[in-house]
């Protein structure tokens, strides 16, 4: 059946029916497609809820600001502007560019492990190994320490105090020369295990000293 403007249009066939148009299908807005007599499958114009229910296939895709839910669990994408929350059980994250995320915004594992953009704390916890690989150097800017737990042991980077503290031996091991270019403080004993080369020091204001 066909009918004219002004009444329901209802097509049925028990056969395939094929709609073949040069351009664009047109429908005005707030008027949806609803695909099977149940009503499920849907299809709705701007203004109205957005439903799809469809098999692969390309690409989908949504304006800024349009949120896509994915069954009934809140696995959500939403566009700029709105939260993002992306859940399920194996998520695969591909890029061939950065993954960027902005300043101030941080990313969250789990428990709460987090990785946090530039000009706020950085925290990374896990209860086992962190493995730290580059492929260069790792860079600590000037005046900006690392402490390691919390009993205070601490490597501090070049403009400040470098505190190295330890409940047992500290052991410093180097395949050349440990060189001490300012003033030497020794609060204890100084205890030399191997050879102690005084040839070019100059000694001042000693009170007592056992060689």
């Amino acid at each position: 059946k066909i009918e004219g403007d002004g009444t329901d249009l209802t097509i049925a066939s028990s056969a395939k029916l094929n709609l073949t148009a040069t351009s664009d299908v047109i429908l005005p807005p707030n008027v949806g497609l609803i695909f099977d007599t149940a009503g499920n499958e849907k299809i709705e114009s701007d203004g109205t809820d957005l439903s799809i229910s469809v098999g692969s296939g390309g690409d989908i895709n949504v304006p800024a600001n349009i949120g896509v839910t994915f069954g009934n669990d809140g696995e959500k994408i939403e566009g700029d502007g709105t939260d993002l929350t992306i859940a399920g059980n194996n998520i695969n994250l591909t890029a061939t560019a950065d993954v960027v995320v902005p300043a101030n915004v941080g990313v969250t594992f789990g428990s709460g492990e987090k990785i946090e953009g530039d000009n706020t704390d950085l925290t990374i916890t896990s209860g086992a190994k962190i493995n730290l690989t580059a492929v260069s150097d790792v860079h600590v800017p000037n005046d900006v320490g690392i402490v390691f737990g919390d009993a205070g042991e601490k490597i501090e980077g070049d403009g400040t105090n470098l505190l190295i503290s330890s409940s047992g031996t500290a052991t410093i091991t180097a395949t050349g020369s440990t060189v001490v270019t300012n003033n030497l403080s020794v609060g204890g004993n100084l205890d030399v295990t191997g050879t102690l080369d005084l040839s070019d020091a100059n000694f001042t204001n000693v009170g007592s000293m056992q060689l």
